[in-house]
């Protein structure tokens, strides 16, 4: 568990699959995933199962909960997944789900625990992330979290009837101890 001054990130739970299929069958928060076929309770069972598998130590998944007078609620997912231990790399992901937690830093400071934990506790030498370029909201996130836009892949998306650039992003441990340091 992993705790800051908005949010606590804690592993996944069999009893968040309701909040999971609110989230990713919502179309105004799926247009910013690459998922695009609905989601099922079934499916998401198989998920959560998978991540308590031997497989798991591919993939690190925390459910992110808002700290809140009355309780944590839960708001969202975070996580490192295709973790690569021999060349220390691994895909950085965020989605809040819960709509009246945007564009509150909810998710920087998501984004900012887990980026620590991937370069602290797992070793990383790098974090790889992706963004659709239309979705302003996660290449603000990513760039105030340290990310260095490396590229795009023009026109690989297709969103409702266009196609879209996928934006490639890196942080690298030297980059996010320089960060840290600074800000300290």
């Amino acid at each position: 568990m992993f705790i800051g001054e908005k949010v606590v990130l804690r592993p996944v739970r069999r009893s968040d699959i309701e909040d999971s299929l609110k989230w990713f069958n919502d179309p105004e928060v799926t247009q910013y995933l690459s998922m695009y076929l609905p989601m099922t309770e079934m499916a998401e069972e198989k998920f959560i199962e998978s991540l308590g598998s031997t497989e798991a130590g591919k993939d690190a998944m925390f459910c992110i909960e808002a700290v809140e007078n009355n309780g944590n609620k839960p708001i969202g997912t975070v996580g490192l997944d295709n973790i690569n231990s021999k060349d220390h790399h691994a895909e950085f992901g965020i989605a809040i789900g819960e709509k009246d937690y945007w564009s509150k830093g909810y998710g920087t400071e998501a984004a900012r625990l887990i980026i620590r934990y991937g370069f602290e506790q797992l070793n990383l030498h790098r974090i790889n992330s992706y963004a659709f370029s239309f979705n302003e909201r996660s290449i603000r996130l990513h760039k105030k979290v340290g990310f260095a836009e490396e590229g795009r892949l023009r026109e690989s998306i297709y969103k409702d009837g266009s196609y879209h650039d996928h934006v490639i992003f890196g942080l690298l441990r030297k980059e996010w101890l320089a960060l840290v340091n600074t800000n300290k």
